[in-house]
C-alpha cells in the first residue's frame, strides 16, 4: 500500500501535466490551420491585428501569434498581406486573402475592421468613406497606422494617411478625386494615390464694360430728336482730319426702331464741303432682296464717299443688339467693319475726288449738329485713331477694351462712367497726351446723356 500511495500521488502531479501538454498541442494545431475562408481560431490571430483600410494599408495582414507560428493563408511570413494592396482589404490573423474580417473569420470585398465596413475605398478603424472621395478624400487617418499587432507582424503596409487627405477637392469635386482605391500599397511604406485628382475647377470669363452712355432722351425712329443729347468733344490737333489715316470704331446698341436713315445719325465732325465731313447714319433701304431686314448702314463724308449701302451686314434689325462698328480711312477708300468682319468698301463716286478733306471742328458723339438728328441707343468704347487699322488688329482686339497706350489712339471715351458725371474720361495712357474729356450736352441738363448699367450687357471681355 505504501507502493500504491506513491503510484497514486505520482499519477495525482503527473496527469495535469499530461492534460496540459495535450492541450498546448491542440492549441498548436489550431494555429497552423487557417481557413482559407478567412476565419482562425482564436489562439493563432490577433482581433485586432489584421484590420486594414480598404484606402490601402495591408496593416500587415494578418497576424500570427508570435510562438505558435503563422497562418497559411494570409496570416504567413511575419503577418504580411497582399490582400490589402489597391483596396482589396486586409486579412485580420490569417483570414481570407479576399479581404477577410477582424474576429468573426467573415471576408468582404473591401475588407472590415472589427466589423467596420469599409465603402470602396477604406476606412480607419471602422469607419466608412464615400465612394469617389468627399473634399476630404478618403479618410484622414485611413488604414490603420499600427498594421497587424503580434510578434511577427510587419508594419509597412498602408500609409498613414490612407486615402487622400484632401484629395476631391478644388473648383469642382472630381469624380474619383480622394478615391482610396488606388491608396496605399502594402508592403511599399503605404504609398498613396488616392484622391489625386482634384482640377481646381475652371475660370470663368470675366466681362469687362459694365456701364455705358445712354442716349435715351432722344427719339427712335422717325421721332424728332429735340433733346439734342449727345457728347461733345475737341481733339483739337489730335482729330484726323484732311487726308489724314484715320480709324473710327465704336460699340452701340441699337434698337429694331433705330434703323431708319437720316434720322438717327450716330457721330459727325468736319465742315460743309465737298468730302469735308465723316460720320454715321443708318441706310435708307432694306437688305437686298429682302423686306424684313432693315439692318443696313450709310457711312458719309459730305459727298464723294458717300455709301447708302443695301449690303447685308451679317446682323438682322428684328432684335435690340450690341453692334460693333469700325470706319477707317486708308487714302483711297472707306471701309466699314461689322462686328470684326469688312462688310462695306466705300470708294469715290465723284469725278475728279480721290482725297478727303475733313475739316476741323469739334467731334459730336450721338447727333448731327447740322440737322439735328441723333441716336437713341447706348455707346461704349470710343476710340479715335490717327492711323488705319489693319483688318487683322480690328478682328483680333474689337471685344477687348483697349490699354490706352496704343499707337495711333489719340481718344479713348470707355462711358464707363459714374452716374451723375457730367463728363466723360478720355483714358489715353500715352506720355505727354493732352486728355479731351467728352462734355455731356443736351438742350436741357434734364435731357443729358447719362451713364447707366444696361440691361443686355456689353460684350466686351477682359484680357
Amino acid at each position: 500500500m505504501p507502493n500504491a500511495r506513491r503510484i497514486q500521488s505520482s499519477l495525482t502531479h503527473a496527469l495535469p501535466c499530461l492534460l496540459l501538454s495535450a492541450f498546448a498541442a491542440c492549441s498548436s494545431s489550431g494555429n497552423t490551420t487557417a481557413s482559407t475562408g478567412g476565419s482562425s481560431a482564436t489562439g493563432g490571430n490577433s482581433a485586432t491585428g489584421g484590420n486594414s483600410a480598404s484606402g490601402g494599408n495591408s496593416a500587415s495582414g494578418g497576424n500570427s501569434s508570435s510562438s505558435s507560428g503563422p497562418s497559411t493563408s494570409g496570416g504567413s511570413t511575419g503577418g504580411t498581406n497582399s490582400g490589402g494592396a489597391n483596396g482589396s482589404g486586409g486579412i485580420a490573423g490569417g483570414a481570407s486573402a479576399a479581404g477577410g474580417a477582424a474576429t468573426a473569420g467573415a471576408s468582404s470585398a473591401g475588407g472590415s475592421a472589427k466589423g467596420g465596413a469599409t465603402g470602396a475605398g477604406g476606412s480607419a478603424s471602422g469607419g466608412t468613406v464615400a465612394p469617389g472621395g468627399s473634399a476630404s478624400g478618403g479618410n484622414a487617418t485611413g488604414g490603420s497606422a499600427s498594421g497587424g499587432s503580434g510578434s511577427g507582424a510587419t508594419n509597412s503596409g498602408g500609409s498613414a494617411s490612407g486615402g487622400s487627405a484632401a484629395g476631391g477637392a478644388g473648383g469642382k469635386t472630381s469624380a474619383t478625386g480622394g478615391s482610396t482605391g488606388q491608396g496605399g500599397t502594402s508592403g511599399t511604406g503605404g504609398t498613396n494615390s488616392g484622391g489625386a485628382n482634384g482640377s481646381g475647377g475652371t475660370t470663368g470669363t470675366a466681362t469687362c464694360g459694365t456701364r455705358v452712355l445712354s442716349l435715351s432722351a432722344n427719339g427712335t425712329g422717325k421721332d424728332p430728336d429735340t433733346a439734342d443729347s449727345h457728347v461733345e468733344a475737341d481733339l483739337k490737333t489730335d482729330l484726323p482730319i484732311g487726308n489724314a489715316l484715320r480709324t473710327i470704331e465704336f460699340w452701340a446698341f441699337i434698337k429694331t426702331t433705330d434703323w431708319v436713315g437720316d434720322k438717327n445719325e450716330i457721330f459727325y465732325y468736319g465742315t460743309t464741303g465737298s468730302a469735308a465731313s465723316l460720320g454715321m447714319d443708318f441706310g435708307t433701304y432694306n437688305v437686298t432682296g429682302s423686306t424684313t431686314n432693315h439692318a443696313t448702314l450709310d457711312p458719309f463724308t459730305g459727298g464723294a464717299f458717300n455709301d447708302d449701302s443695301k449690303l447685308d451686314l451679317g446682323i438682322t434689325s428684328t432684335s435690340d443688339q450690341w453692334v460693333h462698328i469700325a470706319m477707317v480711312w486708308h487714302g483711297t477708300s472707306l471701309l466699314t467693319y461689322v462686328n470684326g468682319a469688312l462688310k462695306l468698301t466705300s470708294k469715290s463716286t465723284m469725278t475728279g475726288v480721290t482725297a478727303l478733306a475733313t475739316g476741323q471742328s469739334v467731334l459730336s458723339i450721338g447727333c448731327n449738329p447740322t440737322n439735328s438728328t441723333c441716336f437713341n441707343g447706348y455707346l461704349a468704347e470710343f476710340r479715335v485713331w490717327n492711323v488705319a487699322r489693319a483688318a487683322a488688329d480690328i478682328l483680333a482686339n474689337y471685344k477687348k477694351p483697349a490699354v490706352g497706350n496704343e499707337t495711333g489712339l489719340v481718344a479713348y471715351w470707355k462711358f464707363d462712367d459714374a452716374a451723375g458725371a457730367t463728363t466723360a474720361a478720355d483714358s489715353v495712357t500715352t506720355a505727354d497726351h493732352v486728355a479731351h474729356p467728352g462734355v455731356l450736352k443736351a438742350d436741357t441738363t434734364a435731357h443729358d446723356p447719362t451713364f447707366i448699367t444696361p440691361a443686355t450687357p456689353l460684350p466686351l471681355v477682359c484680357p
